[in-house]
């Protein structure tokens, strides 16, 4: 039976497949230079923020599965009730209102803004029932395993880039069978692709790209991370507690 974190991989690997399509249809149509280079830059910048939401929405589900699955609040992990409370007063605090150019009334603001203090404030109170998700699950900078491991580690999960590198997707895709060599060549390819993907938005230079070859060799490893992080999730998901 599909788990939910199955049913987010699928639609993430559905979107992989679009932006192999995209490339392979510009590089087999005759498009000029300039164009299939622009197809593999764009497809990469598209690429790190889709991996990044992904990465987001498990991390999500996965905060919203341990809090239905512990009857008592008190025992939530205490990262995720502090990392809620710190993260919205934070996205609070960036509310643009003295610039004179937001197009948001301040009505609309301040009641946006209590709704939201409300919501933190009564989870922390004991009320699971709130949705204070979207703050909880945020990153900063790129989704490289350090940021990926934050995410889970929020939930008292620790090192997830490593448990899913025992993962056979894992193991076949990097065509190595120990986990450690799994996960050093892992790290190496994710680091490589975020640092390639930020060269291509810093650069002025569009006349050149990696190439189609390497574009597809990284989502091949996204595709491999997709199947093994979701399979990891629901397999590391605390025991259901018995209410009372």
């Amino acid at each position: 039976m599909a788990t939910s974190y199955d049913l987010i991989a699928e639609d993430f690997l559905s979107d992989l497949a679009a932006l192999s399509n995209l490339v392979q249809a510009a590089h087999s149509s005759g498009s000029s230079a300039k164009a299939r280079v622009a197809s593999v830059n764009s497809a990469t910048l598209l690429l790190a923020a889709t991996f990044e939401e992904f990465v987001r929405q498990l991390g999500r589900q996965f905060a919203r599965d341990v809090v239905s699955r512990t009857s008592d609040p008190k025992k939530l992990p205490k990262k995720l009730t502090a990392t809620a409370w710190k993260r919205t007063l934070e996205n609070l605090a960036r509310a643009k209102i003295d610039t004179g150019g937001t197009p948001l009334s301040l009505e609309h603001i301040s009641a946006e803004s209590r709704a939201k203090f409300d919501s933190v404030w009564a989870f922390l109170g004991g009320d699971v029932s709130q949705d204070i998700y979207d703050s909880l699950i945020h990153n900063e900078n790129n989704m490289r395993p350090s940021e990926i491991n934050a995410v889970f580690s929020i939930c008292d999960l620790s090192d997830v880039c490593l448990k899913i590198c025992d993962h056979e997707k894992m193991k076949d895709h990097f065509g190595e069978e120990d986990k450690g060599k799994v996960h050093s060549r892992f790290l190496t390819s994710v680091n490589d692709f975020m640092e390639m993907r930020n060269d291509i938005a810093h650069s002025l230079n569009a006349g050149s790209s990696a190439g189609p070859e390497i574009f597809y060799s990284y989502v091949s490893t996204f595709q491999a991370v997709a199947v093994a992080l979701a399979e990891r999730l629901a397999d590391s998901l605390p025991a259901e507690q018995a209410v009372g």
